[in-house]
């Protein structure tokens, strides 16, 4: 496996982990940090685009879709605050 299809994975494998770790909704995976799951995305996401476009390449429509992932959930921590905010009013 040569190093572009490995960043095609590894752009995949962030979201997913982030997404499974923000849905922990049975406590099966418990934490010292509570807010931690909502915060990796900023820290994951970009090293995932990053990954993408450096295999856009070889695996183009697998590319774009990591990049479309990494995107969304990228921005989901931005939403949570801000939905928060509006719905609780702290």
């Amino acid at each position: 496996m040569n190093f572009k299809k490995a960043a095609v994975i590894f752009s995949f494998a962030f979201p997913i982990i982030s997404a499974i770790l923000i849905l922990n909704l049975t406590g099966i995976i418990s934490m010292a940090w509570q807010g931690m799951p909502v915060l990796f995305p900023l820290l994951l996401s970009p090293i995932g685009i990053m990954m993408a476009l450096v295999s856009i390449k070889t695996n183009k429509r697998w590319a774009i879709w990591g990049i479309i992932l990494n995107s969304v959930l990228f921005l989901f921590p931005f939403f949570w605050f801000i939905g928060g905010t509006l719905l609780f009013g702290v």
